[in-house]
């Protein structure tokens, strides 16, 4: 996405990277609210701390802290490589019990992951950085994107994926559903579908 496109045009590139690796293509349906709240977001000026992502996944999938990350990056115009990229972990909790966390669903257990504060300094050094570049007319192409990289199961893998995403832009506002799908391997061909249910590993406690 371009971080000097409106708001709207960064919401729809905010939706595709707040889904799940290795399924980046087979996304799940957008929900309009999400769309929404992603057009509020401005990603060189909001709060990194100020911002939440909520996950819905089946019960027997655990994530932790450091399992998601949230990467900021800008790359000139014409080059290969970003000129500034940084990428922080995020602390995860659980969102039962928590003031406003979006429901689970029966079987769901909802995930919020959000930059914890020894962290975001060097994402906001990353944004300052970024507004330098662009307030000195340089032009390029930018990427906000929140990733899981980790997570694993107490129980077999399970046998459909079904998730939901959300998003809060401020502490203030709600979570707004962003994503969902019923089962994210049918949503991929056969060889990816059987590459991530390898990759969804049994928890070492559990």
């Amino acid at each position: 996405m371009r971080l000097s496109s409106p708001r709207a045009r960064i919401a729809r590139a905010l939706v595709v990277v707040l889904c799940l690796p290795a399924t980046l293509a087979a996304c799940a349906s957008v929900a309009p609210s999400g769309l929404i709240a992603a057009a509020r977001l401005d990603p060189l000026g909001s709060d990194p701390q100020a911002v939440s992502v909520g996950l819905g996944l089946p019960e027997t999938i655990r994530l932790r802290d450091g399992d998601a990350t949230l990467r900021i990056a800008f790359t000139r115009d014409g080059a290969d490589a970003p000129v500034v990229d940084e990428t922080v972990p995020l602390a995860i909790v659980e969102g039962a019990g928590r003031a406003g966390a979006p429901e689970p669903r029966a079987g769901e257990r909802i995930f919020l992951a959000g930059v914890a504060p020894q962290e975001a300094a060097r994402f906001r050094a990353a944004q300052a950085r970024i507004r330098a570049l662009r307030e000195s007319g340089v032009r390029g192409t930018g990427t906000l994107a929140v990733a899981v990289r980790g997570g694993c199961r107490t129980g077999a893998v399970p046998a459909t994926l079904p998730t939901r995403t959300f998003l809060r832009t401020s502490p203030e506002a709600g979570f707004a559903t962003l994503t969902r799908s019923p089962d994210l391997f049918a949503e991929l061909d056969e060889e990816a579908a059987a590459g991530l249910r390898a990759r969804i590993a049994p928890c070492r406690d559990g």
